[in-house]
């Protein structure tokens, strides 16, 4: 799976200024309005309580993903959510994928959790200010007027068509996302592509290798989804990183998806060599090489992308490559490709990753 290597980086200031052209930008913003097809409709409170079930391997016409299952609100939220309805007080929409037939929920799964347990008088209401006459209560205890008005609730709804691909569908959850609690992106890669690909990212990012050279992660992440969307970014762009156009979160899933699907077993081994084998070369040559300073506590992730895969690139043209000069890890026109603002720019990340490639080989 070797990359063919461009013939040399760009000049660090044609990185820094270069944009797209009108016309390249028009065709990228054409291309992501077609992705979402979509009907809007309504369904009724009372319907989408008796079609719910909270898990897909089970019969129901509605159901919760498996990167969704953990979010949850507080009794205070929901009985917020179920006095806007009896209110009618106009409340955001559910968005749903149709998967042959059946509608998995895409975002609003808070919602629809709470009014079905509301439903099974699996809740009481509390800490309303507006109707607090009626804290305390259970759906049987509402009068009956009311539970046939809350019953008969439409909730508008937009339904994505089934042709609408897995990296679409997990990115607009990622916008429309009104749970209490903002999933990771290595955290809803997790719950969505399964396979052989997520193992090996996961086994990875706890190996010995990858922690001794990225000892700590800070700036409020978490630690461990953090590791994994390093990773994750390391595999995909050693091998596709002349592909990338824009839009990394939707290339990342692309690309695992994808490798989920067609990598071999020999394949998933040689990839696996390949990170322990890069990281310990880092490890032995400049530890420290993936933080701004050497006493740094950040691994900023367009500076690890850079080092990672260029070193990984280096070894693939010489294996048995030996360090002389690593001045070029504090420069200033390191310091310049690495900027958080290039993350999205295929042409700075070509940039930044042939730069350490071609210092490492001494080019």
């Amino acid at each position: 799976m070797l990359l063919t290597m461009a013939a040399g980086a760009l000049h660090v200031g044609d990185l820094l200024t270069q944009l797209a052209t009108p016309e390249e930008a028009e065709e990228v913003i054409n291309d992501a309005r077609r992705e979402v097809r979509y009907v809007v409709t309504d369904f009724s409170f009372e319907l989408v309580a008796a079609k719910f079930r909270e898990e897909a391997e089970h019969e129901g016409d509605i159901y919760v993903p498996n990167y969704q299952r953990n979010l949850a609100w507080t009794d205070e939220q929901k009985s917020y959510f179920i006095e806007s309805l009896i209110l009618r007080v106009p409340v955001p929409p559910v968005f749903f994928y149709d998967v042959e037939g059946r509608l998995e929920i895409v975002d609003g799964s808070q919602r629809v959790r709470t009014l079905v347990a509301f439903s099974k008088n699996g809740f009481q209401l509390k800490g309303l200010e507006k109707l607090d006459i009626i804290n305390g209560f259970r759906f049987s205890d509402l009068p009956t007027t009311v539970q046939r008005r809350l019953n008969n609730t439409p909730i508008r709804s937009f339904v994505l068509d089934q042709g609408t691909d897995e990296s679409t569908r997990i990115d607009l959850f990622r916008r429309l996302n009104t749970s209490g609690k903002k999933l990771s992106d290595a955290e809803i890669r997790k719950g969505v592509f399964r396979g052989p690909f997520l193992d090996l990212v996961i086994e990875c990012a706890n190996s010995p290798a990858f922690h001794g050279v990225v000892p700590s992660i800070s700036g409020g992440s978490d630690p461990r989804s953090e590791r994994q969307e390093l990773v994750t970014r390391f595999f995909v762009y050693a091998e596709k990183y002349l592909d990338f156009k824009h839009d990394v979160r939707r290339f990342l899933d692309f690309n695992m998806s994808k490798f989920n699907k067609t990598l071999s077993a020999r394949q998933i081994a040689d990839m696996h060599d390949e990170f322990q084998r890069t990281m310990h070369f880092i490890a032995q040559n400049f530890k420290r090489g993936f933080y701004r300073t050497e006493s740094g506590k950040r691994v900023p992730r367009v500076r690890f992308e850079a080092v990672a895969v260029g070193t990984a690139l280096a070894l693939r043209k010489s294996p048995s490559l030996t360090v002389t000069n690593t001045s070029w890890l504090r420069s200033p026109e390191f310091d310049e490709l690495v900027r958080t603002d290039a993350s999205n720019s295929a042409p700075k990340l070509r940039g930044r990753i042939e730069f350490v490639r071609d210092r490492l080989l001494g080019r």
